[in-house]
């Protein structure tokens, strides 16, 4: 969902995206495939920039870390940036040059970039649900039901997995060839030759 930026009145436009309106579904289909979201954005001029802020409701589908049970996380996530335009990149230097007209980032929680007057909502919002992910989530329940159920699977899957290591040892293969080899040199009797 592409924002034309040219288009924002002084007074700011406000703009909803839910997935029963769709604009953002192709975007957040990788993480949020069939979760109903809501996204409520409001985007401000601001002298040469914009400030954009909003908030963000859904839930992640995941699995517990401690468990291994299915869960919904619920993301409840508020964001304040600036939009600020990306600067032409010239391949000729290596230089940046900053913008002394942009002196109030303290107030908000980063920046984030446009280009040619386009402001990529659909990237943004993907992005900020990415980074939200936790690395390790859990049902948060101490008392969880599935806790025990689910220790007590970890120790059988352990003991499958040692005995399996165990039965492909490389000692014990070397075993079984010695006792194969042993058998293999013991051969019958010739008879007696007759004369």
């Amino acid at each position: 969902m592409k924002i034309r930026l040219n288009e924002i009145p002084e007074d700011g436009r406000q703009f909803s995206f839910t997935r029963e309106t769709g604009e953002l579904n192709s975007s957040l289909k990788d993480l949020l495939a069939k979760a109903p979201y809501r996204v409520d954005v409001t985007i401000r001029p601001l002298g040469n920039a914009f400030e954009m802020e909003g908030k963000l409701v859904t839930s992640m589908a995941e699995l517990c870390s401690l468990c291994g049970w299915d869960l919904n996380l619920p993301l409840n996530k508020s964001f304040k940036e600036i939009l600020i335009e990306q600067p032409e990149v010239d391949r000729e230097t290596h230089h940046v040059h900053g913008s002394g007209s942009v002196d109030f980032l303290g107030e908000v929680d980063a920046s984030a970039t446009y280009k040619d007057g386009v402001f990529e909502i659909g990237e943004f919002i993907h992005e900020l649900v990415a980074i939200s992910e936790p690395l390790y989530p859990a049902c948060g329940d101490p008392d969880c039901e599935h806790l025990e159920e689910a220790t007590a699977k970890r120790a059988e899957l352990a003991a499958e997995f040692a005995k399996a290591d165990e039965a492909k040892s490389p000692f014990a293969m070397l075993k079984d060839f010695q006792l194969e080899k042993k058998q293999y040199n013991k051969r019958p009797a010739k008879p007696a030759a007759r004369g």
